[in-house]
C-alpha cells in the first residue's frame, strides 16, 4: 500500500491515473448532461427576456463562463469576462492567441460545440429591436431569432466558411429566406444584389452565379461581409476578419468595415491580435488574458496610457520603424495550464513588476477613470488613493 502512495506521490507532473480519469470523465458526463438538458428546454419567452442595465449599449456581457469539459480536466476559455458594447460603435477585442477572444464572439453567437463546450454561467444581454435577450439563457431551438438576423458574424477564413458546391447567390439568398419567410427568389436575388454592390463588388453578377473558389481572398470576404448585411443586422462580430488576407486588401476590408458601421446605423465587435487594426478602427478596446480581461478602456487609454503590465508588454512588441534593436520584444514565460489555473494573477510568473501582493487573490478590476478600468494589484484602492 505504501509502495502504491509513493509512486502516487512522485508521478509526473500533469499525469493522470486510470482512476482521475474515470473520475473526471464520470463528472463531465454530470455536468454536460445538466446543462445540455438546460440548453434545449422548453422555456417560457419571459424566461429569457431582460433588461440592459444601460440604454447606451447594444450588447453586455457580465460574468461570462464558457468551459470545455475534456478528459484532463475542465478548460475554462472564458472565466469571468465582463464588457460592454456601445450602440455605434466598435469595440476591438485583443490578446494572445487562446486569451479567450474567439471563444467569447462564439459564445454570444451561441456556437460552442456541445456537450463538451458549454456557457457555464454569466449573462448576454442584446438589445434587439423590440425585446431585450439574455442570449446565455436562450433555449438553443430559439436562437435564431436574433442569429443571423440582428446579430451576424463574418468569421476568420471565408474560404471554410462558404459551401464550396453551392454558388455564392445560392448562399446569399439562403439568408433571406431563413430571416424572411416572405421572401421569393426574385427578392432574395435583388437583395442579394443590393449586398453585393455595397460591399463594394465591381461585378456583382458575375460574382453571383460564381463558386467560392473561383474569387480571390479578399472577394470571398467581401462576399462574407455581405452575407452578414443581408438581414440588416444591429450588431456585426468581425474575428479576425483580415487574418488570411494581404495589407493592401487588409487595408480595403477594414475601410470597408469602417464605412459599413455608418450605414447601417450598426455596432461592431472586432476580434484580432493585430493592434495595429485596433488602434484604426476601434473606440474602446478589451484586452484579455488566459480568459479574462485584464484591461479594458478607450483607444486612446489602451494606447496612449495603458497600465496592466501585459498590455505593456504587447505595446512593446509591435514593430515600429524608430526601433533601435532588429529584434521584436518578447514577453517572457508561457500562458499558464488553462485546467489548472492558479488562484493569484495569472500573469504573475511573466510579470517584471510583481510584488509579493501577486501571490494572494486574483486582483479585481480597478477603475481609474470613467471609461478605464484595470485588474492588477500595481493598481489597487489604495495605489489609486495615493496616485
Amino acid at each position: 500500500m505504501s509502495k502504491e502512495k509513493n509512486n502516487t506521490s512522485s508521478k509526473p507532473k500533469g499525469y493522470l491515473t486510470g482512476k482521475e480519469i474515470r473520475a473526471i470523465a464520470k463528472a463531465n458526463k454530470k455536468e454536460t448532461k445538466r446543462l445540455e438538458e438546460y440548453k434545449n428546454r422548453r422555456a417560457k419567452e419571459a424566461e429569457f427576456l431582460t433588461e440592459m442595465k444601460s440604454q447606451n449599449n447594444i450588447l453586455e456581457i457580465d460574468d461570462l463562463h464558457t468551459y470545455f469539459f475534456t478528459e484532463q480536466g475542465v478548460v475554462k476559455a472564458v472565466n469571468g469576462v465582463s464588457f460592454d458594447v456601445p450602440k455605434n460603435a466598435t469595440v476591438g477585442v485583443v490578446g494572445e492567441s487562446g486569451c479567450g477572444k474567439s471563444v467569447t464572439s462564439m459564445s454570444v453567437m451561441r456556437l460552442i460545440q456541445g456537450p463538451q463546450g458549454q456557457i457555464y454561467s454569466g449573462d448576454i444581454r442584446f438589445a434587439a429591436l423590440d425585446k431585450t435577450y439574455d442570449i446565455a439563457k436562450m433555449p438553443i431551438h430559439e436562437i435564431h431569432r436574433i442569429r443571423g438576423k440582428e446579430i451576424a458574424m463574418i468569421f476568420q477564413e471565408p474560404m471554410t466558411s462558404l459551401n464550396p458546391v453551392f454558388t455564392i447567390g445560392q448562399q446569399l439568398d439562403e439568408v433571406s429566406f431563413i430571416h424572411n419567410p416572405e421572401s421569393t427568389p426574385e427578392t432574395a436575388k435583388a437583395k442579394s444584389m443590393e449586398m453585393l454592390n455595397l460591399v463594394g463588388i465591381a461585378m456583382p453578377e458575375r460574382v453571383y452565379n460564381a463558386f467560392p473558389h473561383e474569387l480571390s481572398g479578399g472577394m470571398r470576404q467581401r462576399v462574407m461581409i455581405a452575407m452578414a448585411l443581408v438581414s440588416n443586422p444591429r450588431l456585426i462580430i468581425a474575428d479576425e476578419p483580415t487574418t488570411a488576407l494581404d495589407v493592401t486588401i487588409q487595408a480595403q476590408i477594414l475601410d470597408l468595415l469602417r464605412d459599413l458601421k455608418t450605414k447601417i446605423d450598426g455596432s461592431i465587435l472586432l476580434i484580432t491580435h493585430d493592434l495595429g487594426i485596433i488602434a484604426e478602427m476601434a473606440d474602446y478596446v478589451v484586452v484579455m488574458y488566459a480568459g479574462r480581461v485584464i484591461e479594458k478602456g478607450t483607444v486612446e487609454e489602451i494606447f496612449h496610457d495603458p497600465k496592466h503590465p501585459y498590455t505593456v508588454g504587447l505595446q512593446k512588441s509591435k514593430p515600429t520603424l524608430d526601433s533601435d534593436s532588429d529584434t521584436l520584444y518578447n514577453i517572457p514565460g508561457n500562458v499558464p495550464n488553462p485546467i489548472n489555473m492558479p488562484d493569484h494573477c495569472y500573469f504573475k510568473e511573466r510579470c517584471l513588476n510583481c510584488t509579493a501582493k501577486c501571490s494572494g487573490d486574483y486582483p479585481g478590476m480597478v477603475q481609474l477613470s470613467p471609461t478605464h478600468f484595470v485588474a492588477c494589484h500595481l493598481y489597487g484602492e489604495e495605489a489609486v488613493k495615493n496616485g
